[in-house]
C-alpha cells in the first residue's frame, strides 16, 4: 500500500497502532522503522493521522499554529470531552490570555516555593517502604507523588487527590475501548471538575484553583466550560505523563551500567539525567494538530482536516539531531529533546515535572542506594503502558537494603 504524492514520491502507508502492546513493547524500534522508510506517513488507524517522525518535522509543526490548529483537539484519537482543553487547543490570539494567566502558578520560581512541602511528600512515599527491602517503585512512588504535588499545587483538599488520581487514570485508560467508555470516563472526570468549580466560584478561597476560575479577561468572568477545560488540562498534565516520567527515569538509572555509581559520586549530573530521561523515554509520545489548508510535506500531500500526529518519541531519537541516539548519555550538551513541545503550546508544567521528578531520584538515592531492578533488567524485560499518548513502566520492581526505621 502506498500514498500518492507530488513529484512521483512515493511513501508506503503505515499500520501504526500506538495502542497495540506490542507496539508499546518496541517502541521506538517501531518508530525508527518509520523514520527510516516513511518519515511523513498515512495511517488508517483511528480514523486516519499523518505521523511525522523527524526531529524537524515535529519541531516545525509545534510552532506554525497558522497550518497547523490545535482547535480541533490535541489527541489521537479524540477524548470524547464536551469541551475544549484550555489553553491546549485554543490558538492564539484566544489562546493567549489564558496561558498567561494559568503561567504564573507553574514558574520556576513558583515550583522552587513549593520544593519543601514537594520534599515531604516524596520523604513520606519512602518512608513507608524503606524498611521492607523491596518495593514496586511504581506503584509505592511514582503513581503516588504526581497526585499529591497538583493537588498541592492547586490547593486540593487531602481527600480529594486520591480521587484525581482515580479519575485521572480511568480518563486515560490505555485499554482500546470504544468511543461510549472514553466518553463515560470523560464525563466523570467533569462532573467532579465542574463540583470543585462550584464550590470556588461560590465560596472563593485563596488558593491556586480558586484564583484560576475566578479570574477574569478582560474584565469577563471565564465561561464556565472554559474554566472546565482549564482545570481538566492541568489536572490531567499534571499526573499521568509525571507518574511515567518518574518511573522510567528511576527504570533507566537502575538499568544503565554504571550511572547509578556517577550519580551518588557527583549529585550535580543528576539533572541531566532527568533530562536525558525525558528524551530516551518521553511519557508524552504525541500530540495531534489538525491540518488548516492544503499543502506538500515531505513528499505527501496533507489536506484541510487530515489529523497530524507530532511524534516526540520519534523525534527525539532523529539521528540527524542527536549522536546515538539509543544510547543513554547524560553527557549530552545541549539536550533539546521535544517531551515538552515547543512554541506556544510548550507544556506550562515542564518546571513542576522536572522538579518532582529530581526531588523523587535524589531522595530515592539518599535513603535507598543501592536499589536494583529484581528481574534481568532490561528494556525488553520491563511492561510498558500507556494511555491515549502516554507510555512508562507498568510496574517496576526492585530490591534494596532495609533502611531501619
Amino acid at each position: 500500500m502506498t500514498t500518492d504524492a507530488p513529484g512521483s514520491v512515493r511513501c508506503p502507508a503505515i499500520d501504526y497502532d500506538f495502542a497495540d502492546p506490542t507496539v508499546q513493547s518496541h517502541l521506538h524500534e517501531t518508530l525508527a522503522a518509520i523514520r527510516q522508510t516513511c518519515p511523513v506517513g498515512w495511517s488508517d488507524q483511528y480514523g486516519g493521522f499523518w505521523l511525522l517522525a523527524t526531529y524537524d518535522d515535529v519541531l516545525e509543526v509545534a510552532r506554525d499554529h497558522e497550518r497547523y490548529t490545535t482547535t480541533a483537539g490535541i489527541m489521537i484519537p479524540p477524548t470524547g470531552a464536551s469541551m475544549p482543553v484550555v489553553p491546549a487547543e485554543l490558538d492564539p490570539p484566544g489562546h493567549t490570555p489564558y496561558r498567561k494567566l494559568v503561567m504564573p502558578f507553574f514558574t520556576a520560581p513558583a515550583v522552587a516555593a513549593m520544593e519543601p512541602q514537594l520534599r515531604e511528600i516524596v520523604r513520606d512515599c519512602i518512608a513507608t517502604f524503606s524498611a521492607d527491602g523491596h518495593t514496586d517503585l511504581v506503584h509505592s512512588v511514582a503513581e503516588i507523588v504526581p497526585s499529591l504535588a497538583i493537588g498541592l499545587a492547586l490547593g486540593l483538599p487531602r481527600e480529594d487527590w486520591s480521587v484525581a488520581r482515580r479519575l485521572t487514570g480511568n480518563f486515560l485508560s490505555t485499554a482500546k475501548v470504544g468511543i461510549e467508555a472514553k466518553r463515560a470516563a470523560a464525563t466523570e472526570l467533569e462532573d467532579w471538575l465542574e463540583e470543585l468549580i462550584r464550590i470556588r466560584r461560590a465560596n472563593p478561597t485563596d488558593d491556586t484553583l480558586s484564583k484560576l476560575v475566578n479570574a477574569r479577561i478582560d474584565g469577563a468572568e471565564i465561561p464556565p466550560q472554559i474554566a472546565l477545560g482549564m482545570v481538566q488540562l492541568t489536572v490531567l498534565a499534571g499526573h499521568e505523563t509525571t507518574v511515567h516520567g518518574i518511573g522510567s527515569m528511576l527504570f533507566r538509572v537502575a538499568a544503565e551500567p554504571g550511572l547509578k555509581d556517577r550519580l551518588l559520586s557527583d549529585a550535580d549530573l543528576m539533572k541531566a539525567t532527568v533530562h536525558e530521561s525525558l528524551r530516551v523515554d518521553p511519557p508524552i509520545i504525541h500530540m495531534a494538530r489538525t491540518v488548516v489548508d492544503d499543502h506538500d510535506r515531505a513528499g505527501a500531500r496533507l489536506h484541510r482536516g487530515d489529523k497530524v500526529m507530532l511524534n516526540f518519541g520519534a523525534a527525539n531519537r532523529d539521528p540527524a539531531k542527536f549522536s546515538e541516539p539509543f544510547s543513554f548519555n547524560i553527557d549530552r550538551t545541549p539536550n533539546p529533546h521535544l517531551t515538552f513541545g515547543s512554541g506556544r503550546h510548550r507544556c506550562l508544567g515542564e518546571h513542576l515535572a522536572v522538579t518532582e521528578m529530581l526531588i523523587v531520584l535524589e531522595e530515592i538515592l539518599a535513603t535507598i542506594p543501592d536499589y536494583r531492578l529484581s528481574g534481568e533488567g532490561g528494556p525488553a524485560d520491563i511492561e510498558w503502558r500507556g494511555g491515549g499518548n502516554t507510555r512508562g513502566p507498568a510496574k517496576l520492581e526492585v530490591v534494596f537494603t532495609p533502611v531501619p526505621r
